[in-house]
């Protein structure tokens, strides 16, 4: 999946450039090498060269989890010029988030899970809560996700992902249904009140929101849809239906609450972007998942900081990475030209 990805966003980029891919084991501190395959395009055409050991490239994308020690490591040999660094988990991501005022009223809410009494109180206070799982290296897709609903007479309904499929179990009291579902946390979560949000023929709906630096060092929307699930349970990955923001009068039409949406989540994108260059993290990439409640309020539900890009639809943010690296690189050539001038 990573090669195809790759080759995928180098297919998209315009210009000619080489790229490096390699893993993180194969990265020699020692004597400043990476082993890696060499892909080149040039003039339109992609060469793939041979596995090779190189120096260290000027500039970095991370494309997966990487502790933040060997981050800082990396850091201090390239001068900082490594991008999507903070690969932070659901919770980490919520408390910056929290800390700003703009943004904090658009979160629902949100706790770690500490104990049976954090989840018995949030049930009972919010009737519907989402359990997620902490770990960023995987923790950004539906896996792990449990849905709770709390049910007349004390009963509790549980719907979850088990495989390809969607389950949904029913308990007949709490503690029966914290038996079953005691084991099956054997990591760390969170819970989240659950937004019901719009839907459309009797399906969820949420809005996926692409935010990347581009060429010039700047962020930008790439890209913005409404989200049809294929269920009524925002656990399944698979969509049903994408349409771009300009067809929301169409998905639901004579609604007044759609006229400023689109304003609303693009401003609500250039927030969290300047919140996290705030936060001192170098991302540049990001994938941020927001939703519609049924009076028109807008949420931020979960931001990805290893998004893919969308299949099927004109989505800029393949290529968005590889011109914000080589604006990167481009910076570092007049900086080292700069310094040899003043020597």
């Amino acid at each position: 999946m990573f090669k195809r990805l790759v080759r995928k966003r180098l297919e998209q980029y315009s210009g000619n450039i080489t790229l490096i891919r390699f893993h993180i084991e194969d990265l020699d501190f020692e004597n400043r090498r990476i082993k890696g395959d060499s892909l080149i395009k040039k003039n339109g055409h992609i060469y793939q060269e041979k596995q090779e050991t190189f120096s260290l490239p000027r500039v970095i994308y991370l494309q997966c989890y990487v502790e933040p020690e060997v981050v800082e490591k990396i850091e201090q040999l390239i001068d900082q010029k490594v991008f999507n660094s903070f690969i932070f988990d659901k919770w980490e991501c919520w408390e910056l988030l929290h800390q700003d005022e703009e943004l904090s009223p658009y979160l629902p809410y949100t706790q770690k899970l500490e104990n049976e009494i954090t989840l018995q109180q949030s049930l009972f206070i919010y009737k519907d809560v989402f359990l997620k799982p902490l770990n960023p290296s995987h923790g950004h897709s539906s896996k792990g996700i449990f849905r709770v609903k709390g049910q007349p007479g004390g009963r509790v309904e549980v719907t979850y992902r088990k495989e390809e499929e969607i389950q949904t179990i029913s308990f007949d009291s709490y503690e029966e249904f914290h038996d079953w579902i005691s084991p099956r946390l054997s990591e760390n979560y969170i819970i989240q009140q659950s937004i019901q949000t719009k839907t459309w023929h009797q399906k969820v709906t949420d809005l996926r929101l692409n935010m990347n630096k581009n060429g010039e060092g700047k962020w930008e929307v790439s890209l913005l849809l409404l989200r049809v699930a294929s269920n009524d349970s925002h656990i399944a990955e698979k969509v049903l239906a994408a349409h771009p923001m300009k067809n929301l009068i169409k998905v639901f039409p004579g609604d007044t609450d759609m006229d400023n949406i689109e304003e609303i989540v693009n401003n609500l994108g250039f927030k969290i972007c300047n919140s996290l260059d705030k936060s001192g993290h170098h991302m540049a990439d990001l994938g941020i998942d927001l939703g519609i409640d049924e009076n028109g309020g807008v949420w931020i539900f979960e931001i990805n900081p290893l998004p893919h890009p969308l299949k099927g639809v004109l989505d800029p943010s393949w290529a968005r990475p590889i011109e914000y690296a080589v604006y990167l690189s481009l910076i570092y050539r007049e900086n080292n030209y700069e310094d040899q001038q003043n020597l």
